[in-house]
């Protein structure tokens, strides 16, 4: 018997920078407010200098 209590991903969609539902998609509830309270409020992934970097490759490809 597993101790795990399942939650639909979008409860944690403020973390990500581009924020797109996945309904069925499930994780762990413990394991993911414990990363949230070890993250700063404002942390994004990927982070906007990550986002700037691949916007000016994807401009040099063009």
């Amino acid at each position: 018997m597993s101790d795990r209590f399942l939650v639909t991903s979008d409860l944690y969609n403020r973390i990500f920078t581009v924020q797109v539902s996945h309904p069925e998609v499930e994780v762990d509830y413990v394991t993911w407010n414990r990363l949230f309270t070890l993250l700063p409020r404002e942390y994004k992934l990927p982070d906007h200098m990550v986002l700037s970097l691949r916007s000016e490759e994807q401009q040099l490809k063009i």
